[in-house]
């Protein structure tokens, strides 16, 4: 069995039909299946605004697979069921549940509860290194953006594919002729870059830049100006 992900487009009451948007691997998949010739069964599984969307979904178990593929863990990186569980556990023992409270099934999970552990994956991919096969900023609702750009300043890796090596990129102006080794850097917004990237975003300006990828840039504190060893004087 494959679990697929889809966007529900129309629905037709007279007719009993719907309309369906898929991926096209995920329109790969059930060509694949379809040419068995073998009868499928579809299971259709609603969720209302609080419950865990597909994409979250698709998601949190897009970023288990890469840390499963990376090898980066103790005993319980032998299988992605096992990956699964482990960090199942970690989210329920730092947020004081039961076993088996959390779930990023539809019917137990929700919307909340699901961005939280996204977080806590990203957190332990962008610490580790970790490869990732999909770009965060296409996948996070807009309120957990800012959460992955902090991570970035702080693991040195790029905001917008994760590549290292990568540098700090000043959004706001520090003024012409300033020398930021002296210039206090707290509070001025940054993001962290990777070559191609950078070179991005002095190519399109920063509001554009800013504008096709969702980003805000986040203010340095005394964490991040630690970390890139800027100056807060």
């Amino acid at each position: 069995m494959t679990e697929l992900f889809a966007k529900l487009n129309k629905i037709d009451p007279n007719k009993g039909l719907i309309t369906l948007q898929l991926s096209t691997d995920d329109i790969h998949t059930l060509e694949k299946y379809h040419a068995s010739r073998q009868q499928q069964v579809v299971s259709l599984i609603a969720s209302d605004e609080n419950g865990v969307s597909a994409q979250q979904r698709k998601f949190a178990f897009a970023l288990l697979h890469d840390i499963w593929w990376s090898q980066v863990g103790g005993y319980w990186i032998e299988t992605p069921e096992t990956v699964k569980q482990h960090f199942y556990a970690m989210y329920e023992y730092y947020h004081g549940l039961d076993f088996g409270e959390f779930s990023l099934s539809v019917v137990k999970g929700n919307k909340s509860d699901t961005n939280e552990f996204i977080n806590m994956l990203l957190d332990y991919a962008a610490l580790h290194d970790i490869a990732l096969s999909v770009k965060p900023l296409n996948e996070l609702e807009p309120q957990e953006i800012a959460h992955w750009e902090y991570q970035c300043l702080m693991n040195k890796c790029c905001v917008i594919c994760g590549k290292r090596p990568s540098d700090l990129h000043h959004l706001d102006t520090i003024g012409q002729g300033v020398d930021r080794r002296k210039t206090n850097h707290l509070k001025h917004r940054a993001v962290q870059l990777c070559r191609i990237h950078h070179q991005d975003a002095h190519s399109l300006g920063i509001e554009t830049f800013l504008q096709k990828h969702h980003l805000t840039g986040i203010k340095i504190d005394e964490r991040i100006a630690e970390v890139h060893r800027l100056n807060t004087k």
